[in-house]
């Protein structure tokens, strides 16, 4: 219950900030909407931690085999935030080994700035 009223209240203020140190936590199922909503968002604080979420396998996300879906959302969170450093991260996960993360970071620019 605790997870669902950090969740709202960062939500409700669209605190960047909270929602990114939200993304990294896995005591809640809340990830792609998190992650959706710093896309939308676009603040530069937010690339660290989505940098590090899109590695990350969260047992409710896998268990609803939705792991790929969440890699491109984050993804396109990353191009909508449209700053140097995000690109980075895209080009980092167009060279990973793995190839849905090698597709998703090709596929971001292509999404660039669409805000």
């Amino acid at each position: 219950m605790a997870d669902l009223t950090k969740y709202e209240a960062a939500m409700a203020k669209r605190d960047p900030i909270a929602l990114s140190k939200l993304l990294l936590d896995d005591s809640h199922e809340f990830h792609e909407d998190i992650v959706f909503e710093l896309g939308l968002i676009g603040d530069r604080c937010a690339i660290s931690a989505i940098a590090q979420a899109v590695q990350i396998p969260f047992e409710h996300v896998v268990n609803w085999n939705n792991l790929h879906e969440f890699q491109r959302k984050c993804a396109y969170a990353l191009a909508n935030i449209g700053t140097p450093e995000s690109r980075s991260v895209l080009e980092a996960l167009a060279s990973q080994s793995d190839p849905y993360l090698q597709k998703y970071g090709r596929e971001g620019p292509e999404h660039w700035g669409s805000k």
